[in-house]
């Protein structure tokens, strides 16, 4: 058996140091909460809650004058003003990535009407329309167009701005982007194509492998929207095509007769993660 392992496979930079900055956050406070998941990955928060993180869904169940961690994801613009009105010694561990998106729509949104291309009930997502306002609306399917363009014309904006959750589908997103154009004809669209490059290069290199193996796995969180993306990528161009959280969700699995085998996991898996699928395969190869 051959391993074709990606050389993107595992976290991405932000991710990292999101979960570096958070383990030292976490053992300098002897009590700390995080807004939501830090990022979309069960072993990273069972690990920062074995040290004392206390993840919680909505701000209202953390105590004033308490800390906060902000997640890699982002949060609207109103939770910032909630925690302030609270107390909270805030944490941002925001991704640059997605931050930036905050600061343009934030600018933008005084003369233009933005359309979010993505999963309305990501938390990415969530964020970024709490920056957008009142005059945006979020898109996941060309489908969708006609409704934007409702909304529009009720707003009598003069442009139009269009950004992408940093996880999107990149191909998907310039399908998207395209329509919009020639369906907002007499409109002004920008379009800012905000998908992170760390997701173009996983998408990428998913594509590649997943056309030249009998078997791929795609290893990651089950939440993961990246994760799941590489997914869709691997069933496109590969028969048989495995989601695993962890070496156990494996085991059921008969993988003596492949000839070549195809791994990549997502942006928010751990390294050791990744290894223990790897030497799974060095066992039974």
């Amino acid at each position: 058996m051959e391993l074709i392992v990606g050389k993107y496979a595992g976290m991405c930079e932000g991710v990292n140091y999101a979960v570096k900055k958070a383990k030292e956050i976490v053992k300098e406070n002897k009590k700390i909460y995080c807004l939501g998941e830090l990022v979309h990955n069960s072993q990273v928060i069972s690990e920062l809650e074995k040290d004392g993180m206390i993840t919680v869904q909505d701000i209202e169940e953390i105590p004033n004058d308490s800390k906060v961690i902000f997640r890699t994801h982002g949060v609207p613009k109103e939770i910032y003003e909630k925690a302030n009105k609270k107390g909270l010694e805030i944490y941002d561990l925001t991704c640059g990535n997605v931050r930036a998106i905050h600061m343009k729509v934030e600018k933008e949104k005084i003369k233009s009407f933005i359309i979010i291309v993505g999963n309305a009930s990501h938390p990415e997502v969530i964020g970024i329309k709490g920056f957008a306002g009142a005059n945006s609306y979020v898109i996941e399917d060309a489908d969708e167009i006609l409704d934007a363009y409702i909304e529009y014309e009720k707003t009598k904006m003069e442009y139009v701005y269009v950004v992408g959750q940093t996880t999107f589908s990149s191909k998907k997103f310039d399908t998207i982007a395209n329509e919009l154009k020639e369906n907002f004809a007499e409109t002004i669209v920008i379009v800012d194509k905000t998908i992170c490059s760390a997701t173009d290069k996983r998408q990428d290199e998913t594509r590649e492998i997943s056309k030249k193996v009998t078997s791929t796995v795609i290893i990651g969180g089950k939440n993961s929207s990246n994760t799941q993306k590489l997914l869709e990528i691997a069933k496109e161009n590969c028969k048989k095509v495995y989601f695993a959280q962890t070496q156990k969700d494996l085991k059921e699995i008969d993988f003596a007769n492949e000839e070549k085998v195809g791994i990549m996991a997502g942006a928010s898996t751990p390294k050791e993660v990744v290894d223990d699928i790897i030497e799974f395969f060095n066992k039974i190869s």
